[in-house]
């Protein structure tokens, strides 16, 4: 059954919103998937639902896989089902923003996106090395963490506005905007992340170069923020 519920989230204040059965459990600040929710029948479903307690817009899920192999796999499986390759396959950032100033070699990873039938784009992502920062989310948590969710909104700020109410709190000082897609991540103490993201242009990337490097600057400086305000 469906619930209905007015966002107050930054997507549409005045729309409500019908949403469908989460595919995460809720604990404590942190989400995990339901195994039974990982199927491509079921996420192709799942463009709007109740998140924290708000009805909301879902841009793109993004699933972990222990190697390649299986997430390849999975990927076929979605392929035959109807979805389509938007991006990747191939090793994020380094295969796909090869200009980049260099970025730690433990952020790498094994990155394919497709867009399902229904317009929800599924990120796949799994680890390029042993004790890499995806290998140690995974070894902590397990395949049913949820590295992050990206929601689509209308209004970056008010959107940060509402999450930070929530107690997430921006991993950047300002949302990295090249033009067309703008993207916001926020954390909360479970260290759980989500994404906010405004596609301007439309499009169906889940990120740009320009944005990789306005988020590395934007985490420098929070940073030094963070590390001034402690003297």
């Amino acid at each position: 059954m469906k619930n209905q519920y007015t966002s107050t989230t930054g997507y549409n204040s005045n729309e409500t919103l019908s949403a469908g059965e989460s595919p995460f459990v809720e604990t404590d600040g942190l989400l995990l998937y339901k195994e039974n929710c990982k199927t491509p029948e079921f996420l192709n479903s799942s463009s709007c639902i109740t998140l924290f307690g708000e009805s909301l817009i879902i841009d793109h899920f993004v699933l972990l896989f222990t190697d390649r192999e299986t997430l390849t796999n999975y990927a076929d499986t979605l392929v035959k089902y109807g979805a389509q390759i938007t991006e990747g396959p191939g090793l994020w950032p380094d295969e796909f923003c090869s200009k980049l100033d260099a970025l730690p070699q433990d952020i790498s990873m094994y990155f394919l996106a497709l867009l399902m039938p229904s317009g929800v784009i599924l990120v796949l992502l799994a680890p390029h090395a042993p004790n890499d920062k995806l290998d140690i989310l995974l070894s902590k948590r397990g395949v049913n963490a949820v590295h992050h969710v990206a929601l689509r909104v209308n209004d970056i700020y008010a959107a940060a506005a509402a999450w930070q109410k929530k107690g997430f709190i921006p991993l950047s000082m300002t949302p990295q905007d090249d033009g067309c897609l703008c993207q916001w991540f926020l954390g909360n103490s479970a260290e759980q992340i989500i994404e906010l993201i405004y596609r301007r242009c439309g499009g169906r990337e889940t990120f740009s170069c320009p944005n990789i490097a306005g988020l590395r600057l934007s985490e420098g400086e929070l940073t030094k923020i963070k590390h001034l305000s402690l003297r």
